[in-house]
Order: structure tokens, then C-alpha cells, then sequence
């Protein structure tokens, strides 16, 4: 048992993690924060445990977010096939629900048959943004690297859901560019522009942006009070329902979470969406056989059918279902559990 003596305790492969993360090496830094959850001891500090899956959440969107740069990049280039392969990827890294919705949609506009409507121009060459996402560019080899600075937010925007990408749009070459420098991770620049133009116009979609801004900040208060703008402006935004659904999970007021969630299932706001998160929050509040029972609902649902079987499985196996449990796994996983 001599080894015991010289084996690294969880600290350091968080340490190690820590330093990957903050060099942009998710997926290294992923690997170093799963080693430090396994060394995790009974008598360990919670906060080292629940500061480890916050890094594990953080590394997965960061993860998906890159798969969807990716996945904008190829579409941009006329890889279909490949577009698609990195948005299902980052659907299943993403642990932030509007990532995943995000991703969704994007596959479902390139799915989308061509459309004999040519939107207006709006001085760019983005391929995803003329009317018919299975057309090709001039040439296969374009590099987004060299993209314009409005031809990078086309790519951005055109995942949103709904009418959305066509409102962002129009929201003017100011919000572009602050849109463009928080997705750069100039934070503080992008904040300083969103909130000089919420001064002067009155915009769900601002008051929405901001309202994310002060999330990530942990100012939690300030983004409940920018939602609730942003939901009196306009109801129909679905992303402000589903901000205010993740702002009611990370301060724990789950009933409140539910309500919102059953509001957008009835009013039709991603409702497919929702109907996962439904389940997601009832298992939170301990309730598995509610969420068992919108996971299975969410079967129907062809565009989040097979997430849901993955969120079943487990707890039918729980239940001590094996066989129903194999059966959803060899329809609508291909056999794996």
C-alpha cells in the first residue's frame, strides 16, 4: 500500500483543471476536474465538490460553444454533414439549456427544404443567410477567419429560434458589435454598449442580452429585474422564459421554475424544450415519477425524443424497469443504455 502515500489528492487535479480552463484547453481541463470529483472524500469540504461541478457544467458549454463556432465555420463552407455532426455534439456537451436549444435550431433551419423567398440583402456572402441553407458557396475553402465583422454575426445569430435571427438583424450596427465583442469575451465593452443603447430604446432583445450579462456576473438581482423588462416589452421572446427559468433554478425557487415551464408547454415557447426542463426540475424537487412522466410525454416529440429516452433510461433502471428501460434504449438510442 505504499503508493496510497504518494497519490495526488483532489486539489491537485483541480489545480491543474483551473490552469487548463483559463488556457482555453476544455477539454484537458474536463478530464482534470472528473479526476478531482473521484478523489472526493466523505469528509471533504461540500464546496470543493459543488465548485468541481460547476467547473464540469462550465466546461461542457464552453465545449458546446466551440462545436457551434464549428458547426457556423463548416456551414459557411458548405459541409452540411459536418455543420450538423458539431451541433448534435454540442447538444449533448452543453449543460446551459439555451445552448442546446440553440444548437437544435440550427439543425433544424439547415434541415429546413429550400425556400423560393430570397431574404433582402444585407452586404454579406454568409451562404446560411440567403434563403436556402443547402446552397454552396462559390468556393468550398473559405475561412472564417477572414470573415467581416457582419458576416460573423450572421453566423452567430442564425441559430436563434423562432423569428429571432431576422429581429436581431434589424437591431442595428451598434448591438452587432456588442453582440459580436461579449461572444469574444470582451464582457465589459459589450456591457458598456447593450446598456447605453437600453437607455435610448426600449427592446426585449437588449434588456435579454443585458439580463445574461448580469448573470454570468452573478448579479442575479439585476438580471431578475432586466427579465421581467424584457417579458413586459414582449412576452413572445422564448428566450426570456427560458433565462427566467435558469435564474429560478440557480437561486433554488423550483415551484417558481415549474410554473414558468408548464406557461411555455400551454403558450407553445420552445415548448418541446420546456417539456425536458419539466421533467429535469421535477427530479430536482425529488419527484421521479413526474419527471418520468414528462421525459416519456417528450417521446413524441421527435426533436428532443432522443434526449428524453437518455433521461429516462437511467431512472427507469432506478425503478428497477431494465426491460423498459432496454426498450427505449433500442429505439431510440440504437441498442446503448
Amino acid at each position: 500500500m505504499l503508493f496510497n502515500f504518494f497519490k495526488k489528492d483532489f486539489t491537485h487535479y483541480q489545480q491543474r483543471g483551473d490552469r487548463l480552463y483559463e488556457e482555453g484547453r476544455y477539454a484537458e481541463a474536463r478530464h482534470e476536474y472528473d479526476e478531482a470529483l473521484s478523489l472526493i472524500k466523505p469528509d471533504s469540504p461540500i464546496a470543493a465538490s459543488e465548485y468541481l461541478a460547476g467547473r464540469l457544467r462550465a466546461t461542457g458549454n464552453q465545449l458546446a460553444q466551440l462545436n457551434m463556432q464549428e458547426a457556423a465555420h463548416a456551414l459557411q463552407s458548405g459541409n452540411i454533414e459536418k455543420a450538423i455532426e458539431h451541433a448534435e455534439l454540442a447538444m449533448e456537451q452543453a449543460e446551459d439549456d439555451s445552448i442546446r436549444v440553440n444548437a437544435k435550431e440550427f439543425i433544424r433551419k439547415i434541415d429546413l427544404p429550400e425556400s423560393p423567398e430570397v431574404p433582402k440583402s444585407h452586404g454579406h456572402s454568409c451562404s446560411s443567410c440567403s434563403g436556402s441553407h443547402h446552397a454552396t458557396p462559390a468556393t468550398s475553402e473559405i475561412s472564417t477567419d477572414f470573415l467581416s465583422h457582419s458576416e460573423r454575426y450572421e453566423l452567430l445569430i442564425q441559430p436563434l429560434p423562432g423569428d429571432l435571427s431576422v429581429r436581431y438583424r434589424q437591431m442595428g450596427e451598434r448591438f452587432a458589435y456588442a453582440y459580436v465583442a461579449v461572444h469574444d469575451e470582451r464582457l465589459e465593452e459589450g456591457y458598456r454598449i447593450l446598456s447605453e443603447l437600453s437607455r435610448d430604446v426600449r427592446s426585449d432583445i437588449l434588456e435579454y442580452e443585458i439580463a445574461l450579462l448580469d448573470f454570468q456576473s452573478h448579479r442575479l438581482a439585476d438580471c431578475e429585474k432586466r427579465l421581467n423588462a424584457a417579458l413586459n416589452i414582449n412576452q413572445g421572446n422564448p428566450l426570456c422564459h427560458l433565462a427566467m427559468v435558469q435564474l429560478m433554478i440557480e437561486t433554488e425557487r423550483l415551484p417558481k421554475a415549474v410554473a414558468i415551464l408548464q406557461h411555455m408547454i400551454e403558450s407553445g415557447h420552445l415548448a418541446d424544450d420546456a417539456m425536458l426542463m419539466l421533467g429535469d426540475v421535477l427530479q430536482m424537487l425529488g419527484d421521479g415519477d413526474a419527471a418520468l412522466g414528462k421525459y416519456i410525454a417528450a417521446l413524441d416529440l421527435p426533436s428532443v425524443a432522443k434526449t428524453a429516452a437518455q433521461k429516462a433510461i437511467p431512472l427507469l433502471e432506478e425503478m428497477g424497469r431494465s426491460a423498459d428501460a432496454q426498450a427505449l434504449a433500442k429505439r431510440y438510442l440504437k441498442g446503448c443504455c
